[in-house]
């Protein structure tokens, strides 16, 4: 099942805040003043501000949300980047390549215009302690298909290619689908389920919630999670990979 974004769009300005420790692991990659093209680049996430940014969306909506401060966005697939080659100075896929239709020609397309870095934000496929899948198993097998490997990723990119730990914060404010692996409570509203896009795609998830829910509420949940709570930071998977060097 597909993810319609123009359906999910409008829960993304109230739950998808970029969160600044995940900004500031991206920025480490950008020098000011680049030129810089944002793939998949929905409302306007991790878009550097002291940057000639150009977005990417396929979603009508989420253009049409973007805030009147960002920077112009072209309606678009990764796959047919309708730009010159080397026209950028770093290219961005945040969270982003697990719903294109053929990643392998994206990150072709993405190596193709841009003369320095490509910095894709993905998943590696191992949630490791993040607890959600014990509820709602459905999750780790739908991801696990859309994702590919950090290994695949690599030989992909090719040459110059490293990739490095994103932890996710105990308060994170982007609410993707590890953000609240510190407060169950919040798969617990529609609202913030919505704007996470693996949600749209699985089945009839009631039950699992429920038991959730009865967790939380008898305080089972954090007897069995107890070794999570004193941390404030956790490694789900999320990995940052970095094809190429600066320009600058």
């Amino acid at each position: 099942m597909s993810v319609n974004y123009d359906t999910i769009a409008p829960e993304y300005v109230n739950y998808r805040i970029p969160d600044t420790r995940i900004d500031a692991a991206i920025r480490r990659h950008i020098v000011s003043g680049e030129k810089v093209l944002n793939v998949g680049a929905g409302q306007g996430s991790y878009e550097p501000v002291d940057c000639d940014v150009i977005a990417v969306e396929p979603s009508r909506e989420m253009i049409a949300r973007r805030a009147a401060t960002k920077a112009k966005a072209l309606q678009g697939l990764a796959e047919h980047l309708p730009f010159d080659d080397n026209s950028f100075d770093t290219s961005l896929a945040i969270l982003t390549i697990h719903h294109w239709y053929d990643i392998q020609k994206g990150l072709r397309e993405l190596k193709r215009v841009t003369r320095g870095k490509v910095i894709v934000l993905t998943w590696n496929g191992d949630f490791g302690d993040f607890w959600l899948p014990d509820y709602l198993p459905e999750i780790a097998s739908i991801d696990a298909e859309l994702f590919p490997s950090v290994n695949q990723l690599t030989e992909w990119l090719g040459a110059n290619t490293t990739d490095e730990v994103l932890e996710i914060p105990y308060d994170c404010t982007d609410g993707f689908m590890c953000a609240y692996w510190r407060r169950p409570e919040m798969y617990l509203i529609p609202a913030a389920r919505q704007a996470i896009s693996t949600f749209s795609r699985v089945g009839d998830i009631r039950s699992g919630l429920s038991r959730l829910n009865t967790d939380i509420e008898s305080g089972k949940w954090h007897k069995k999670y107890q070794s999570l709570l004193g941390k404030t930071s956790l490694d789900c998977g999320y990995r940052l990979v970095v094809h190429g060097n600066s320009v600058a």
